[in-house]
């Protein structure tokens, strides 16, 4: 595959912990400028068609111990891709170590990890971005074009045909349902939605994100002490059960990010009123928190019988909105729920890379339940 970010020279490589994986950044821009977009893409065109300045991600990989290899040669040899996609004020940094960890225990991955929506360092132009643009609809139309734009999907007729694995939290975890699966019937992909912010049925979670939004709207932007006094508010809703890391990151988000985008996007959530319409959904798995004061458990449960999910396919784990991530100020159950869920993930992994290029007939896997046991 002659992928644009398997030639970029950007000199961003930086080592976690592990010694064995490596993570290099990129900006969209930067690619742009090295003419290493996709044929018949450009900058100007997908800021035009998303409404975004920039889009920035993070590769992740395994790095042998004893012949180093570059991040074009890891994706020769790649059996798949999982797209990390966080929720709202949020950046890829509320995933932690998910991505090194999933890419030490399966070497043939490459993780994603994406700054959507507006937020972090894929700001809108607009500081009142429209709310086509910001909607959940809007956000996987997005990542689509990101993905075409850098040379990823679709993927080439001949050779090996990489999985995709979309692994989205709270708003990405919403916009799943969302997907255009429209020319993807030849490829290998699958989704799991993390506590998604899908409101269909919960006219009062939708009430209030469309008032918290609207309020932000209509309230002229220099009016800075009305924003820092919801900050607090904000990351109390949001991270409750998250670690300290995690709040700090949304609380870093939220002093950088535009009124505009944080009220935009949150009215977007509230205001997407239209149920996911899809026949099949065994690409599916969905994953709550038993105390979720964002996501309300019992109508997400009602919501996924009326979409015919099996129940194979949800998990409902103890915890909050952020029952993966955990330290030491978070529920022991957290601890266990990052186990699980890459598990989990690892299993998915291996259900899509084995499974033959024609239509999959069925996701679901009954080492799903014997995992959660």
């Amino acid at each position: 595959m002659n992928s644009g970010i398997k030639q970029a020279n950007i000199g961003t490589a930086i080592h976690y912990a592990h010694t064995h994986v490596e993570t290099e950044r990129f900006l969209l821009s930067q690619l742009a400028g090295q003419n290493l977009l996709a044929y018949g893409t450009s900058l100007e065109e997908f800021r035009s068609r998303t409404g975004l300045a920039d889009f920035y991600w993070e590769t992740t990989f395994y790095q042998h111990p004893y012949h180093r290899r570059s991040l074009a040669e890891a994706m020769a040899d790649a059996e798949g891709y999982v797209i990390f996609m966080h929720g709202w004020d949020g950046s890829h940094r509320i995933w932690e170590e998910m991505p090194v960890k999933l890419a030490v225990k399966n070497k043939k991955l490459i993780c994603f990890n994406l700054d959507v929506n507006g937020f972090g360092q894929s700001p809108f132009i607009a500081e009142m971005p429209a709310l086509e643009q910001c909607s959940p609809v809007g956000l996987m139309r997005t990542v689509d074009y990101w993905l075409t734009a850098i040379k990823l999907w679709p993927t080439p007729a001949y050779g090996q045909r990489p999985f995709f694995l979309f692994v989205g939290h709270s708003m990405s975890g919403a916009a799943l349902f969302y997907k255009n699966v429209t020319n993807w019937q030849n490829e290998k992909y699958g989704f799991y939605a993390l506590a998604p912010a899908l409101f269909c049925n919960d006219t009062q979670k939708r009430a209030f994100f469309k008032a918290f939004g609207l309020m932000g709207t209509k309230l002229p932007q220099s009016i800075n002490a009305i924003k820092n006094a919801m900050a607090p508010h904000v990351i109390e809703l949001l991270g409750s059960g998250a670690s300290q890391a995690v709040k700090d990151e949304h609380l870093r988000v939220y002093n950088h990010t535009s009124f505009g985008t944080i009220s935009q996007v949150l009215y977007a959530m509230g205001a997407a009123v239209t149920k996911p319409n899809r026949s099949d959904w065994s690409r599916f798995r969905v994953a709550l928190g038993h105390r979720d004061r964002v996501v309300n458990v019992n109508n997400m449960l009602d919501l996924l019988e009326e979409l015919n999910f099996n129940a194979n396919q949800i998990r409902v784990m103890l915890g909050d909105h952020y029952f993966f991530s955990y330290d030491p100020g978070s529920p022991v159950s957290h601890q266990r729920n990052q186990k699980i869920l890459l598990g989990q993930l690892l299993e998915f992994c291996t259900q899509l890379a084995h499974e033959p290029t024609a239509k999959i007939t069925s996701m679901i896997s009954s080492t799903f339940l014997r995992q959660s046991a």
